[in-house]
């Protein structure tokens, strides 16, 4: 299953790692480090830290900015795995 991250944006559930707030990414020197990294390498997606990106969704492979909040993201992952889990219970 799939989870929309905004925009064109989409990211398979089970490769999402970490959904971080941008707040609080801009206020570690760590975390800025690891996003300017993910830009280096070419791994940072959705348009990077713009003033509209409310998200960074960490998954195995790359870094995506995303415009939804991260309460939001949760809320949808949540749903999605259980919907999954339901699926599997009744096949």
């Amino acid at each position: 299953m799939y989870v929309h991250l905004g925009g064109d944006l989409i990211a398979r559930v089970t490769d999402i790692v970490a959904v971080l707030d941008v707040r609080l990414v801009a206020r570690a020197g760590i975390n800025q480090e690891f996003v300017d990294k993910a830009a280096a390498a070419k791994h940072l997606l959705g348009g990077g830290l713009t003033p509209d990106c409310k998200a960074l969704v960490v998954t195995r492979t790359d870094v995506i900015a995303s415009p939804i909040s991260p309460a939001t993201l949760a809320r949808r992952m949540t749903h999605l795995r259980q919907a999954a889990m339901a699926w599997e219970r009744e096949t």
